[in-house]
């Protein structure tokens, strides 16, 4: 029987304005990472940039996402993080991409997704990875409280290392 796939979104604010963001290299420095780490782990998902924040959805075998995670809670590119859904999910919503990104223009979507997504760039994949996006957004249950995303995340762990204080 295969692994369950586990899936967080969440939502961030960026930490430096999008001119620092994009001309140091912290979006593009920040994918490639991504990429090797999530197809290394079988993990799944996208990252949207907005200029000012951060939407990102992972998905996978929660051995791989929950490592991930962990890492991105303490990754200084961003602050003020909320869980917007912790939770197992009947399937992937971006099976086959290592890390989509949305970003503030097409220029920049088609810059950032010309590695590692293998047909990334084409209309229809670009669409696809937007339709998808929109619905995890739209079907996850924002109004979960973050205190029930920690102990979803503690209960998942199981270890005290994973604990939030």
């Amino acid at each position: 029987m295969s692994e369950d796939i586990f899936r967080i979104v969440y939502k961030s604010k960026a930490a430096h304005p999008a001119e620092v963001m994009l001309g140091q290299g912290h979006v593009a420095a920040l994918l490639a990472s991504a990429r090797r780490r999530n197809l290394a782990a079988d993990v799944s998902g996208v990252l949207v940039y907005t200029g000012l924040g951060f939407f990102q959805v992972l998905e996978g075998p929660r051995s791989g996402v929950q490592p991930i995670f962990e890492s991105i809670l303490v990754d200084r590119r961003h602050h003020t993080l909320a869980v917007i859904e912790m939770d197992v999910a009947a399937e992937r919503r971006f099976p086959g991409w290592s890390m989509g990104f949305l970003g503030t223009d097409r220029e920049l979507d088609d810059r950032l997704n010309r590695s590692g997504l293998g047909a990334a760039g084409a209309p229809e994949t670009f669409d696809q990875l937007l339709r998808r996006a929109l619905l995890v957004l739209v079907d996850s249950p924002i109004s979960m409280p973050w205190l029930g995303a920690r102990a979803a995340f503690d209960e998942a762990s199981g270890s005290a290392r994973a604990r939030w204080p």
